[in-house]
């Protein structure tokens, strides 16, 4: 109880140490003996209002209701203000977020922070369910907790989207698991895939998570039963919300018609890897070289220890609060769902990785994989560790230079990548500090991270070429 209450205060002070820096370098005084002095911002133009121009005479700009709603959050903010009546291309937005907003009453200025409160109980919930007190020490697991909060990703969590209700609902999805109510999981899962389009992805995920333990124990009756139980809830959300839009258009495929008309979804070979931001691209960077590709060498790993351990008489299952084999079950899922992301993102928006961070690291799935991935991370040998960053380092600056971004080859703007790697590096490395060592590098980081997170979202509330 004492720990959950600690870590509601870490949630509440990072949100307010963030929204300080934020105040901050809004003043000329602050801003431009600072960071105007290593980066440019953005402002809008003068003569065309709606396009956001890069500037250096600008500090941060002042948030209201208007410009913190910009890109996607212009449909979320349209359904919740006339349903799925005024626009066709709403269609292709999810209804929970939009409603859950208009139930809230709560206005746009402000649905950043009841978003970033959501994503900070689910971070803990996640927190409390994965991490083994066996493994990791205690202060090791605040700190932890801490980076999981400073990701640069989160800044998702402070924008209107849906990626908080859709974190906190997977979350009490899993709590539901591990103590053993089904009804609760099945509830908090289809509302969670009411919140966004995760039935293809996350559906094949599950189907391929099933056959992955198939193959092992070779029972059908098992298969079919455990593949219906976490399918059912998944599928239960999806109609209810193709049933909303038939109730509304008279069209059950409504979402896909809207999508190849509107967004032009359709399959087809990558010429060339591109994003539409230098901004989002090191987070992309690092999503490529450090999380998807090294992850598949976990799940081949994990599964030829499967297939090497004993078979036992009693069949394993999620649905009975083992929470030992509903971490390693949710862990190779989550696998198997980025490697479903990067392909979708890969095949389906022609070659370029815009958003890939935000639909992989924004996820409950990275949460579940980055807290089991802890324990493996303090256990791996230092030289093992060294020689595998260092390929992986190579490769992502490989990347970075396929990348047409007419200025240096590494800024301030590639700060995603840099503290995302700063991340890793301390997770590695915090087993050999002492708790001094250990508060002031954690310090360093967490600061830098919310001076780029605040980065970020000024440019969302500009308009400008969008990074998630």
């Amino acid at each position: 109880m004492k720990q959950t209450i600690f870590k509601s205060a870490i949630v509440v002070f990072l949100f307010l140490l963030t929204l300080l820096v934020f105040k901050l370098l809004q003043k000329p005084a602050i801003f431009f003996p600072t960071l105007g002095n290593i980066t440019h911002t953005y402002s809008l133009d003068t003569i065309n209002k709606k396009n956001a121009i890069v500037t250096d005479i600008h500090p941060y700009d002042y948030l209201n209701n208007e410009n913190t709603v910009k890109w996607d959050a212009i449909h979320y903010n349209d359904i919740r203000l006339n349903y799925y009546s005024r626009a066709e291309w709403t269609y292709s937005f999810f209804p929970l977020f939009p409603l859950f907003w208009k139930i809230s009453q709560v206005p746009p200025l402000y649905i950043g922070l009841l978003n970033y409160l959501l994503f900070g109980i689910a971070i803990i919930l996640f927190s409390i369910l994965l991490f083994n007190a066996q493994e990791v020490s205690p202060y090791e697991r605040m700190c932890a907790f801490v980076i999981a909060l400073v990701l640069p990703t989160i800044v998702s969590f402070y924008l209107p989207y849906p990626e908080a209700l859709f974190i906190i609902t997977f979350a009490l999805a899993l709590w539901g698991l591990v103590k053993k109510k089904y009804w609760m999981f099945f509830i908090f899962f289809a509302l969670a895939a009411m919140a966004r389009p995760i039935f293809v992805t996350v559906g094949l995920a599950i189907v391929m998570i099933e056959i992955f333990y198939f193959i092992k124990h070779r029972n059908i009756k098992h298969f079919l039963k455990h593949l219906s139980l976490a399918l059912a809830p998944l599928l239960v959300g999806t109609c209810i919300v193709f049933f909303m839009y038939y109730l509304n258009s008279g069209s059950f495929t409504k979402y896909f018609a809207t999508n190849f008309k509107y967004w032009k979804v359709a399959f087809s070979i990558p010429q060339k890897i591109s994003d539409w931001s230098s901004e989002g691209y090191g987070m992309n960077v690092f999503t490529v070289c450090f999380v998807i590709i090294p992850s598949a060498f976990l799940l081949l790993n994990n599964f030829i220890k499967l297939l090497k351990s004993e078979k036992s008489k009693e069949l394993q299952t999620i649905f009975n609060g083992n929470l030992s084999f509903t971490k390693e079950y949710f862990f190779n899922f989550s696998i198997i769902y980025f490697w479903g992301i990067f392909f979708y993102v890969l095949f389906f928006q022609k070659g370029s990785l815009n958003g890939l961070s935000r639909y992989i690291l924004a996820t409950p799935f990275f949460y579940i994989y980055l807290f089991c991935a802890i324990p493996m991370l303090k256990n791996t040998k230092w030289l093992k560790f060294a020689i595998g960053t260092a390929v992986i380092l190579v490769l992502s600056l490989l990347m970075f230079q396929m990348f047409p971004k007419h200025r240096p080859s590494i800024n301030f703007n590639d700060s995603g990548f840099i503290t995302l790697f700063l991340d890793l590096i301390f997770l590695f490395t915090m087993k050999y500090m002492n708790k001094i060592v250990k508060i002031v590098s954690l310090t360093i980081i967490t600061f830098y991270s919310i001076v780029w997170i605040t980065y970020l979202y000024n440019i969302y509330i500009h308009g400008a070429w969008i990074f998630t």
